[in-house]
């Protein structure tokens, strides 16, 4: 699939205000650089020793009944610039209120799934995809439709990564969000994004196409790297306006990974940005599946961990002045020596307690070591929660837990059930290798990890907070989505 400019050429026009309510008849000295459109019926160009070149614009009336200008051009750039796609196609904010553009009858013949918050006119799915995906399939897009939604979600970031997830590598994405303009509730109404924003929101899309629209039908400014300049320049349309009463941003890209494509497209990022991009994606790839964890030792004893996890790790563990470990998946003990280490560094009161379904792997002592206690069991099982219960005083210092057990979707969210209520606020959850089942390593897997997390936000909203700054540190992580402290 390849991106492109639109057919139309570009020109440097004068960008016109607002339709309506400012003369069909005006000049800017300025000049920027805008997509042509058709309702431009003449450009007619003076020249004046005192001003300099101008550009008087003359435009035709425009009837788009039923339809805001907003979502008319959502309409145009998408089947501008993307007027075919093969693959099944996603739109986040499909309920039709009367007013609103349909994209279903422009890519006719494609799978096509609409989903909303509630029922209605072309809503095929009532998910909530700040929670989750619901039962939509991971990885599974080719197009990603997000227009005039962000805004109204209390978590777009939640948001913009679970539409990462559904999107198939090498899929397209289209976002358009508002700039500048009122209050518009739906349910309501909470923020503005900058072209910036939206790319921090997705780290792993490369985009390709930045354009600001009017609330003029068909007209596109686009935006460079350095957007403040096009914002400047709008800003001198009117003396008693700071800025235009209407701007959206639209940004189309690809999701990087497996297409080498996307990993072609300039992405340009904010100075200090950190996430999980394309790079490190690709070298989280490669660090799992050439078993390079599978060959790290920590003192001796083997250990099945990231290193960069495991920095990180010990750095929360210093920083948040841990006092005990709750760990799941004991099997060689390079893990749980690692944590009995950094607590008797640090002169813990606590102890680790690492717990595993048997010790038939392990590679320290059952007994000994200063600091630990190892118990056997299924993790998850009302006795080992209640021997925990018995180690762990109600008075005490913050505890670490982290999950990494049986990765079936099933046992981690047992565990989850089980542990997350032992958990006292400020205290810090790691579930470990959600990176699997496609995440983006071994999508031969099934549900695991990532699944069991997703259902146990969606069914206890609140109870956790995400540490992305933490998670995205090193730009490889084996839980990605999986670092967490208790709210």
């Amino acid at each position: 699939m390849s991106l492109t400019r639109a057919s139309r050429g570009l020109g440097r026009i004068c960008a016109p205000a607002c339709a309506g309510r400012w003369p069909t008849r005006r000049r800017c000295s300025s000049e920027l650089r805008v997509v042509r459109n058709m309702s431009i019926k003449s450009i007619r160009h003076k020249r004046s020793p005192a001003s300099g070149s101008m550009y008087y614009v003359q435009r035709r009336s425009h009837s788009r009944k039923n339809l805001r200008m907003g979502d008319v051009n959502q309409r145009l750039f998408l089947t501008r610039y993307l007027p075919e796609i093969s693959g099944p196609i996603l739109e986040v904010g499909s309920k039709d209120y009367g007013n609103t553009a349909s994209f279903r009858d422009a890519y006719f013949g494609n799978e096509y799934i609409g989903v909303d918050l509630s029922s209605g006119k072309n809503v095929d799915r009532v998910i909530d995809l700040t929670a989750g995906i619901g039962d939509l399939p991971h990885s599974h897009f080719a197009l990603v439709i997000c227009c005039s939604v962000l805004e109204h979600v209390r978590r777009p970031r939640d948001m913009a990564e679970n539409l990462t997830r559904l999107l198939r590598p090498g899929g397209a994405i289209y976002v358009a969000v508002p700039w500048v303009w009122r209050y518009h509730p739906y349910p309501d109404d909470y923020f503005r994004f900058s072209w910036r924003g939206v790319a921090e929101l997705f780290p792993r899309i490369a985009w390709s196409n930045r354009l600001y629209s009017t609330n003029v039908p068909d007209e596109f400014i686009e935006i460079p790297n350095d957007g403040s300049g096009v914002d400047n320049q709008l800003a001198k349309y009117t003396e008693k306006r700071k800025y235009l009463p209407y701007l959206q941003v639209h940004m189309l890209g690809i999701r990087a990974g497996e297409s080498g494509e996307a990993r072609t497209v300039e992405v340009p990022h904010a100075p200090g940005v950190s996430a999980i991009d394309a790079a490190g994606e690709q070298y989280l790839r490669w660090y799992y599946d050439t078993n390079v964890w599978k060959r790290l030792n920590y003192r001796g004893v083997r250990i099945l961990k990231n290193v960069m996890d495991l920095w990180n790790y010990q750095e929360i563990i210093h920083e948040r002045r841990v006092e005990w470990v709750i760990e799941t998946g004991t099997r060689h003990g390079g893990s749980a020596l690692y944590f009995a280490d950094l607590l008797t560094a640090r002169k813990a009161a606590g102890l680790v307690i690492s717990v595993d379904v048997d010790h038939d792997s392990l590679q320290i002592p059952r007994d000994g070591i200063p600091g630990l206690r190892l118990l056997m069991g299924d993790s998850a099982s009302p006795a080992i929660i209640e021997q925990i219960r018995s180690l762990v005083p109600t008075q005490r210092g913050p505890v670490f837990v982290i999950l990494d057990s049986d990765h079936r979707r099933d046992h981690v969210l047992r565990e989850l059930n089980a542990y997350v209520p032992l958990m006292q606020p400020g205290d810090y959850l790691i579930v470990e290798d959600t990176c699997i089942n496609g995440h983006p390593v071994r999508p031969e897997f099934g549900p695991g990890p990532m699944e069991a997390i997703d259902a146990f936000l969606e069914n206890n909203p609140g109870v956790l907070r995400a540490d992305r700054s933490r998670e995205e540190k090193f730009a490889c992580t084996f839980a990605p989505r999986g670092y967490y402290v208790r709210a």
